[in-house]
């Protein structure tokens, strides 16, 4: 095979909330101003430089091009009113007033999650220097949500599994439950697979160190990521003409579509790597398939357009820029 791209990027995110605050679900304009700003006033504090934005202040179209990029959730633009969050220099995000106070993370393209923790942990810790987070000594860090009472830590992978998910993904989502892990979509809790891109995390944050639960991330995903090419080599035997069906077939609609959704270009985007990846396309060069699914988001299409797209003609102009993609890879 080509260099699989089985995993797409890998994300450490630590949850923390400050005592003495009601969590932001409960919280006016008035507390969640005064923490955001001792929070603030914390990171300025450090050696390294931070930029603020505030969702409420951002275009809309901003807030849809960060989120596309999944430097911030769909739970922070919910709370827009009261959100904000800070841009590291390595691209760390830490989000303020989502579902907790912080929500702090570093996300990769690729698999590092040994480098995403330690980071992510470091900033945690400097954190705790400055600001009395909320602790228990027997549950561990508090949050809004049980599910993240403990460690507060989610160690996962966005994940392209087209041949699991084209040959039947229900035993692999029962044996990951059964780990304490679960499968969601590319916008996380709530969200649905894209493309065959899912996310993989721990679902419970209770019960394990944060070290305990990285490993045992690590070697879920690593597990994961072994089964699918196993069942991309039996895709491959056992069912090279219809691979090569769903593979052209994919091809021949984006190369000729005027007028496409994301869902569906995602989908046959996700055919044709897999093609390209068990060589029954030959193109002229290999593609990142996050890079394009970021990049043929509506938000991401209408910054490059310079203009506002209704959802027509934002699925015009996304099939012209795909159908150019098609041309520049074969």
């Amino acid at each position: 095979m080509h260099n699989d791209q089985v995993l797409l990027t890998s994300r450490i995110r630590l949850a923390r909330n400050i005592e003495g605050y009601p969590y932001p679900s409960t919280m006016d304009r008035e507390a969640a101003r005064a923490l955001t700003e001792k929070i603030i006033d914390a990171f300025e504090k450090r050696e390294d430089t931070w930029v603020y934005h505030k969702i409420q202040d951002m275009a809309p179209l901003q807030s849809l091009y960060a989120l596309e990029e999944n430097r911030i959730s769909p739970e922070l633009m919910k709370n827009k009113e009261i959100g904000s969050y800070l841009e590291g220099p390595d691209n760390e995000i830490v989000m303020l007033m989502e579902e907790d106070h912080l929500r702090i993370q570093d996300m990769r393209k690729g698999f590092f999650l040994d480098e995403e923790y330690e980071n992510v942990a470091s900033i945690a810790g400097d954190l705790e220097e400055r600001l009395p987070v909320s602790y228990d000594p027997v549950l561990g860090y508090l949050a809004a949500c049980p599910s993240n009472v403990g460690t507060g830590l989610r160690a996962g992978c966005m994940m392209h599994l087209p041949a699991l998910d084209t040959l039947g993904m229900e035993q692999i989502q029962r044996s990951i439950t059964r780990m304490g892990f679960v499968l969601r979509g590319i916008r996380g809790e709530g969200s649905k697979s894209i493309g065959h891109i899912y996310q993989i995390s721990n679902e419970r944050t209770l019960g394990l160190t944060e070290e305990e639960f990285l490993r045992r991330a690590k070697s879920i995903v690593a597990e994961v990521a072994a089964l699918e090419r196993i069942k991309r080599k039996e895709m491959y035997l056992d069912h090279l003409i219809e691979l090569e069906d769903m593979a052209r077939r994919s091809y021949g609609i984006l190369r000729n579509a005027r007028i496409i959704g994301f869902e569906e270009v995602m989908f046959h985007l996700s055919h044709m790597k897999l093609g390209i990846e068990l060589f029954v396309l030959d193109p002229k060069r290999d593609f990142d398939l996050y890079d394009a699914m970021i990049r043929l988001g509506k938000a991401h299409l209408q910054m490059e357009r310079g203009s506002f797209l209704d959802d027509r003609s934002s699925n015009i102009y996304r099939a012209n820029t795909v159908r150019k993609f098609i041309k520049e890879v074969f």
